[in-house]
């Protein structure tokens, strides 16, 4: 079954539980009791101005971006940070970028899914690298993508569902592919703000950066996009945007606002402790499920659970849609975030969601495999 068939199917299934709605754990939306802990602190700026059009950041409000960014006052000097409503226009105007380029783009797993299927719209030429998966940070080989013909990569930091930051083996990667001459896009949209790799590389003429602050709290009404690109791309971008991107909304720079405020910290606070508990509660549920995994380098909202055995997507699908039936929860496989399941089965939580909800779920969840699947080791 391909991701959107799989998709479909459960989101069918959903639709006939109206009377007691199923709780997906691998939702992208927060639980009441995490949303109930922003909202009581949450301060945005209320004036109306909903007129004119707003095409780039305000310059004071544009340094202190760079600045909450990682980027030093000399990176500011060779950059052009654009703004965009979202980072999936973002994903769209690099691209578009790299197909004018005629680039022949390497894409790392685990990655957004809308990176391929633009490549695909475009009919840009690219590879899927899935050699690295949830190991990236012990298995990475930068060697295996410089032999390759690829001659610009996209890396998606954290791991795209999984919340795991690169370390040395994999940063160290990055930079002998720009000291090749590679292109690098560090899709760092879901990036916690603090853990950004623009610490550790700042401004290089062949190194393009994706950010939207907002994302990582869970906060989608006020989110923003920011690219990062060398000043050399400043007309190229200018010009694309005029095409493909437009200009920024009430919500958005009410979104940039908040991301320079104190208050930004104050949320990214609440987020933290509030993912690490449920996160912490996690690993206890797993502790008694000696089939089921999750990595020790998770640091965020997303959390991937691998089962030690690959099942087939016709069977987790019916069995999700039992369990929604029957229980009251469900999840979706891992296939779903571009995680490739030919080696071991896995599926997706939200460290965000209420609870009594993740415990109740997980347990569900891994029941069914226990209890249907047998010993899997």
């Amino acid at each position: 079954m391909t991701d959107y068939e799989i998709e479909m199917e459960l989101d069918e299934a959903e639709k006939e539980c109206r009377e007691q709605p199923p709780v997906n754990l691998s939702y992208w939306n927060t639980g009441s009791e995490y949303k109930e802990k922003i909202k009581k602190i949450l301060k945005v700026d209320n004036e109306q101005d909903v007129f004119d059009y707003y095409y780039y950041f305000p310059e004071d409000v544009k340094e202190i971006i760079a600045d909450k960014l990682g980027f030093s006052a000399d990176d500011c000097k060779n950059a052009f940070f654009h703004a965009l409503t979202q980072s999936t226009l973002s994903i769209s105007m690099v691209s578009i970028l790299l197909s004018e380029m005629a680039a022949k783009l390497g894409i790392i797993t685990p990655y957004y899914f809308s990176v391929p299927d633009c490549c695909d719209a475009l009919k840009m030429d690219y590879t899927i690298f899935d050699d690295f998966m949830e190991n990236i940070n012990e298995s990475f080989d930068a060697e295996l993508l410089l032999q390759s013909d690829c001659n610009a990569f996209w890396f998606t930091s954290p791991l795209n569902s999984c919340s795991i930051y690169f370390k040395q083996r994999v940063k160290e990667g990055i930079q002998k592919l720009l000291d090749a001459g590679k292109l690098v896009i560090l899709d760092e949209s879901l990036c916690i703000n603090g853990r950004e790799l623009s610490r550790a590389f700042g401004v290089q003429e062949n190194l393009i950066y994706i950010y939207s602050p907002h994302k990582a709290l869970g906060i989608q009404g006020i989110k923003f996009s920011v690219l990062v690109v060398h000043k050399k791309y400043y007309d190229a971008i200018n010009s694309l945007n005029d095409s493909f991107g437009g200009s920024i909304n009430y919500s958005c720079r009410q979104g940039y606002h908040h991301f320079i405020s104190p208050n930004f910290g104050e949320c990214l606070s609440i987020y933290n402790h509030f993912w690490a508990e449920n996160l912490s509660l996690v690993r206890h549920i797993l502790s008694d499920y000696d089939f089921a995994t999750v990595s020790s380098e998770v640091s965020g909202h997303y959390a991937m659970i691998f089962i030690d055995r690959t099942i087939d997507d016709r069977l987790f699908v019916d069995a999700m849609k039992m369990l929604m039936k029957d229980k009251g929860y469900f999840a979706y496989p891992g296939v779903m975030q571009c995680l490739d399941l030919k080696h071991r089965f896995c599926f997706r939580v939200n460290l965000l969601l209420n609870k009594a909800d993740l415990e109740c779920g997980l347990k569900t969840v891994l029941d069914y495999f226990k209890d249907t699947l047998g010993s899997i080791r």
